[in-house]
């Protein structure tokens, strides 16, 4: 009896509890239409004189802007639960009737939509004041219906295109005073390579005023031709190899070693007082577009003989760009930069090649006499220290002098010969090879820009001393 009587007393508590909600909430519905018609009763009054393109929000717009920046779960419900309207206030019951179908939506979605998305688009004709969107501070017609900040970012684009302008016409930009601004002159290149091959496209139609003036060398200045062997489609012996049997660290190749090598004899002769041109100045070959620079009617992209290798081919082409470069600068000696490399990964050491079969045989053997005997001093306090092999004729090299076998002679410093449709080098040459790429040991030590520069500095004093005796003409 008394659990039922307990029963009842709670049951009558909550039914005095949801009466007594019902007649609060009635009370602040009602209380919340007599505030929302006197706003809208003093909006109608006050809209005659609208022209600043400003007037009050009333609260359901506010409540639905206040969704669009703070949702939450909460002011979806209670929007969701309330949809009051002003009696005689369109605008009004338009916003709250779409805020209450954009805030079922958000529910659904678990997302809050743009609150001028939830609001009826106002009609064409109309003005502050007139059912439908809202009229917030700077909309309307005291702004032309421009979004707040477009001002801030017109006059920041002005501003930034007076200073592009501005920049664009000193004496350093692109339109200033032209006889103000200085060309970098560059350091020696390499002929062009159209030029070389007496091609039709070889500049002859360009203006010569436009051309830039290449650096000369000084009157009694010797100049000094530098070929960092290999290059572009031909790197040289290989460490990079992945082969059945890959080599180890240092995984480099001839053609980067000999470029990097190149520059850095270049830096020491010019410091020496020399002038120096080199074949090639990047990792391309000496005739990227694989012309027919030796003119024997052949190259790589046309014209190769049934059975022939394209190797060899373009090839005897390179070789020939080459050659060309250093005769057309006219220079003094010929110092082609290589590594060797043998299938023998035993095989060590370091030699200079010359060609003794030339007018100037004697010079040869000089220069490459010169240049080993520096390189073999330095060599005496490192590790490659007692691995000399000497300074060698090209006819003594146990190798393949040329792909195709029909040379005796180093193509690079060897006499002309109708076989190859090869013109000669003009000037005493040598080739030198420093290590054994193919040497795990040599390989190693190689790579060392210290040892680099060692050897480099040998080369350049073993030159040097070639001058005294043949002082350039």
């Amino acid at each position: 009896m008394s659990d039922r009587k307990n029963q009842e007393s709670r049951w009558n508590s909550a039914r005095e509890r949801e009466e007594r909600d019902k007649q609060r909430k009635a009370q602040r519905d009602e209380a919340k239409r007599a505030r929302l018609e006197r706003e809208a009763n003093a909006k109608s009054a006050g809209s005659s004189s609208s022209d600043s393109g400003q007037r009050r929000l009333t609260d359901d717009e506010r409540r639905t802007i206040r969704e669009y920046r703070f949702p939450s779960a909460s002011e979806r419900a209670r929007s969701g639960s309330e949809s009051p309207k002003a009696p005689g206030s369109p605008s009004t019951a338009t916003a709250a009737t779409a805020s209450s179908l954009t805030s079922a939506e958000s529910s659904a979605s678990g997302t809050s939509t743009k609150w001028r998305d939830s609001v009826a688009p106002a009609p064409a004709t109309g003005g502050p004041g007139s059912p439908g969107l809202p009229d917030l501070p700077g909309d309307g017609g005291g702004s032309g219906g421009k979004r707040p900040g477009n001002g801030r970012l017109l006059i920041f684009g002005i501003g930034l295109f007076a200073v592009m302008a501005l920049v664009a016409f000193l004496p350093f930009g692109p339109f200033g005073d032209e006889d103000e601004r200085t060309v970098p002159t560059p350091s020696a290149t390499l002929p062009s390579i159209l030029d070389a091959n007496d091609g039709e496209d070889n500049g002859a139609d360009a203006d010569p005023a436009d051309a830039v003036e290449q650096p000369q060398a000084g009157d009694g200045q010797a100049i000094v031709c530098i070929d960092p062997g290999h290059g572009g489609w031909d790197p040289g012996w290989n460490r990079t190899d992945l082969g059945d049997d890959p080599y180890s660290l240092p995984t480099v190749t001839e053609a980067e070693l000999n470029l990097g090598m190149a520059y850095m004899l270049r830096a020491r002769l010019e410091e020496l007082g020399y002038f120096v041109v080199m074949t090639r100045e990047s990792g391309a070959s000496v005739n990227p577009f694989l012309e027919d620079i030796n003119e024997d009617g052949q190259s790589a992209n046309n014209n190769v003989p049934e059975g022939a290798v394209v190797d060899q081919v373009r090839g005897r082409d390179e070789f020939q760009a080459r050659i060309n470069a250093c005769n057309e600068a006219e220079a003094d000696v010929l110092i082609s930069l290589h590594i060797n490399g043998v299938t023998d990964r035993d095989a060590r050491g370091y030699e200079v090649i010359y060609t003794a079969e030339r007018e100037f045989g004697e010079q040869n053997a000089a220069l490459a006499t010169l240049i080993y005997r520096q390189m073999d001093s330095a060599m005496r306090d490192t590790e490659m220290g007692g691995l000399g092999r000497g300074e060698l004729p090209d006819t003594g090299v146990e190798s393949e002098h040329e792909d195709s076998g029909f040379s005796e002679h180093l193509i690079m410093t060897g006499p002309a010969f109708e076989e190859g449709s090869i013109d000669p080098s003009l000037m005493p040459g040598a080739v030198i090879e420093c290590a054994f790429l193919s040497n795990d040991g040599d390989a190693a030590w190689l790579v060392q820009t210290d040892n680099q520069q060692i050897l480099v500095d040998a080369y350049a004093q073993g030159i040097a001393d070639y001058f005294e005796q043949y002082p350039p003409t």
